[in-house]
């Protein structure tokens, strides 16, 4: 896993109220692509790190 993922997936980890899928739909990226993220199965495509981050800067997300 690339290391600039860790806070992202440990943000998302700890805020079980998000809905995983419809994170995935705002954002246009294919269903199950943050599940089997966050369950370490694969990494996360740098293509939709950046429409994932304008998504979660609406529920307190900061980049640092």
């Amino acid at each position: 896993m690339d290391y600039k993922f860790v806070p992202l997936r440990n943000w998302l980890l700890e805020r079980e109220a998000l809905s995983i899928r419809k994170l995935e739909d705002n954002c246009k990226m294919p269903r199950d692509t943050l599940r089997h993220f966050l369950n370490e199965r694969r990494d996360f495509p740098e293509r939709h790190y950046e429409s994932l981050l304008k998504e979660l800067v609406k529920y307190g997300f900061h980049r640092d």
